[in-house]
């Protein structure tokens, strides 16, 4: 009886588990270049075995059965699929076609990859995230003298100026993992590298003038939702059905009349 509620609150935390994660992705439905959750879920890890003490010499435990608590979430799963692009004439807007990243520097010093481009010039010339992080190209964080004639072609390289004053500035930093499994999700929009596994992106192409757009799919998200909702709304009613049993068996069973 006990297992039962327990099997139930487990289903209970699973299905709370996926309508925050279902929530988060709708809410990042804006989000550039944001890459949605998915929730894993498995059977209970620890495998109960039952067992039953051996009359035979040596006390040996005999196994009759298996038995576990329900299912559990193991890992949230990023999908790391491109987003749609939309275009927006922003000469700072960038967009990267591949499994590429961009590279930022935070204010502590540390390194920090992102799909988001929508990237902005302060005043002392400085290339910025959303965030504020200095974006980094090959020579370090990227400063423009002449922001409003800004070209960068799709293999990165930046060019600022107009007429005979163009010249090249440096190129953008951009890096592709062989495993994007291996990130973790950080602040904001942004991941950490822990295993220190970026190299060089080769097969990356970068889109000025372009966003990439969330990879949430808004009506998947909602169908997802309904039986969620359900399996929620039935495990409270087999909690409080569990809850009135023992009820009887600790206030009715055994009682002499």
């Amino acid at each position: 009886m006990l297992r039962g509620l327990y099997i139930t609150m487990n289903s209970l935390d699973v299905q709370q588990a996926k309508l925050n994660n279902i929530s988060n992705n709708l809410a990042n439905l804006a989000t550039t270049g944001y890459k949605k959750n998915n929730v894993v879920v498995n059977q209970f890890s620890e495998t109960l075995q039952l067992a039953l003490e051996a009359n035979g010499p040596g006390g040996k435990r005999q196994p009759i059965g298996q038995g576990n608590l329900g299912n559990m979430v193991t890992q949230v799963h990023i999908d790391y699929k491109p987003g749609p692009l939309t275009e927006t004439g922003n000469l700072t807007d960038l967009a990267l076609e591949g499994k590429g990243f961009f590279v930022v520097e935070n204010d502590n010093g540390d390194q920090l990859y992102t799909r988001d481009g929508s990237f902005h010039v302060d005043a002392e010339g400085n290339l910025l995230s959303s965030e504020g992080y200095r974006v980094l190209g090959e020579g370090g964080p990227i400063t423009l003298e002449d922001p409003e004639h800004l070209a960068i072609r799709e293999d990165g390289t930046i060019f600022s100026g107009e007429g005979e004053e163009v010249e090249e500035v440096d190129k953008l930093q951009i890096v592709e993992f062989a495993d994007p499994a291996l990130l973790k999700k950080t602040e904001g929009n942004y991941f950490t590298d822990p295993e220190g596994s970026a190299e060089p992106a080769v097969s990356t192409t970068v889109v000025q003038g372009w966003l990439e757009r969330s990879n949430v799919d808004p009506v998947q998200e909602m169908i997802d939702i309904i039986p969620v909702a359900r399996i929620y709304e039935s495990s409270q009613k087999l909690v409080q059905v569990n809850d009135e049993l023992l009820d009887k068996v600790i206030n009715q069973v055994g009682r002499v009349k």
